[in-house]
């Protein structure tokens, strides 16, 4: 059965790099990032393109289920605003295909997550979505939270790596 390894967390707390890094260091993996499912002008997240979004998203994800090369499928995605109804939505989809889910919350201080947005130059609106609006949206999710305050990319990934069933890095 495939494994689908889901990280969320608040924006720009570190999703994307660590996905990448997993991928790099796990065998017979595949990163589906979200930003090419949705990269339309003008951007809309509404009634009319989630269905759109979220098929994009779930066809990527499951053309890697059917790879029978790959056995581990690694998704990243916020929920702020209507995100959460996409990844609903895209779950969903999944649903007929078994597959293991494996979700993990990336979490940080508040002072390193504003050290992260401003090293990737995030404008001052963005920054303050990003600390308050999307960290608000994580508070009730009770799937394994990371604490990756004090982690490179790089250890977050292999921490998570070492946590993923059937992997020779399980401990």
């Amino acid at each position: 059965m495939k494994n689908l390894l889901f990280l969320c967390g608040p924006n720009g707390i570190g999703k994307t790099t660590i996905s990448k890094e997993i991928t790099i260091n796990l065998p017979h993996s595949a990163y589906v990032d979200s930003d090419p499912c949705r990269f339309m002008n003008p951007f809309v997240l509404d009634a009319v393109t989630i269905p759109t979004i979220s098929k994009n998203i779930s066809d990527m994800i499951l053309n890697y289920f059917n790879c029978p090369l790959i056995q581990t499928v690694i998704f990243s995605y916020g929920f702020h605003g209507r995100r959460k109804e996409v990844f609903e939505t895209v779950m969903n989809h999944l649903s007929a295909v078994p597959h293991h889910f494996i979700p993990y919350l990336l979490w940080c201080s508040e002072e390193e997550h504003l050290k992260r947005l401003h090293k990737d130059n995030r404008s001052t609106e963005r920054i303050e979505t990003a600390l308050h609006p999307s960290r608000k949206a994580f508070e009730q999710i009770l799937w394994p939270k990371l604490d990756i305050t004090e982690m490179t990319a790089s250890a977050a990934a292999l921490e998570i790596i070492r946590k993923i069933p059937g992997t020779p890095f399980e401990y």
